[in-house]
């Protein structure tokens, strides 16, 4: 049991290193859109792996006015992941480690 136990604990360290790296990546793409323009390099890199989680988040939140909360709602949605589905699997290996 130990086997699945090792297992499931690797699947929670790395799901929690994708979420971060992913709450990092919108904070950065969130901060870079009001200070560079579209056009450099790194903006368009930053947009490029933000996009995928905001799109979908986009045609269910409108904008108000200038103001785009997907970026909020999906750093919600990723805490809630960590907090919920990482520490499940996280407690779940230490049980089945007894």
């Amino acid at each position: 049991m130990f086997v699945l136990a090792n297992f499931i604990y690797a699947i929670a360290v790395i799901l929690n290193i994708v979420v971060w790296f992913a709450i990092s990546v919108l904070i950065i793409d969130s901060i870079l859109s009001f200070i560079v323009p579209y056009g450099f390099p790194v903006r368009r890199i930053f947009d490029a792996m933000a996009e995928p989680m905001l799109r979908p988040l986009r045609r269910l939140i409108p904008a108000y006015g200038m103001i785009d909360f997907s970026p909020f709602v999906a750093i919600l949605i990723l805490i809630f992941i960590q907090a919920f589905l990482v520490n499940t699997f996280f407690d779940l290996s230490v049980v089945l480690k007894r």
